[in-house]
């Protein structure tokens, strides 16, 4: 059973690796987390805590680039994090009503340009 899942779990990163661009939204709790990588490494990491609405801004790769936590809703803002990777994360206390869903992503900036990955959602 062990080399099965291996065998598995292997082959889903392969295949994640070679999309690129996009990371996986996933939930634990009341934790959301979504990403942008391609492949040089994963460059940009957004997780929110649903209790409190706390955004943590991370940058994963020493690449020079910014990162940034893009939403959609309930309105739409870009919040920049540009402390670079060896200084690890940006910290954002939001405030939004009970049950609000929240959509947001992960992205990384080239010049003027934003490169993000999958939209999250996540419930306040």
């Amino acid at each position: 059973m062990r080399k099965r899942f291996r065998g598995v779990l292997a082959a889903s990163i392969a295949v994640a690796t070679t999309i690129g661009g996009t990371g996986q939204a996933m939930a634990a709790g009341d934790t959301y987390v979504t990403s942008y990588f391609d492949k040089t490494c994963l460059r940009a990491e957004v997780t929110f805590k649903s209790d409190g609405e706390i955004w943590t801004i991370s940058d994963k790769c020493e690449d020079g680039h910014a990162v940034a936590v893009q939403t959609e809703s309930p309105y739409r803002w870009t919040s920049y994090y540009r402390g670079g990777w060896s200084n690890g994360s940006k910290t954002i206390d939001s405030s939004y009503p009970e049950g609000t869903w929240v959509r947001f992503r992960a992205c990384v900036e080239f010049g003027q340009t934003l490169k993000c990955g999958e939209q999250a959602a996540a419930k306040a």
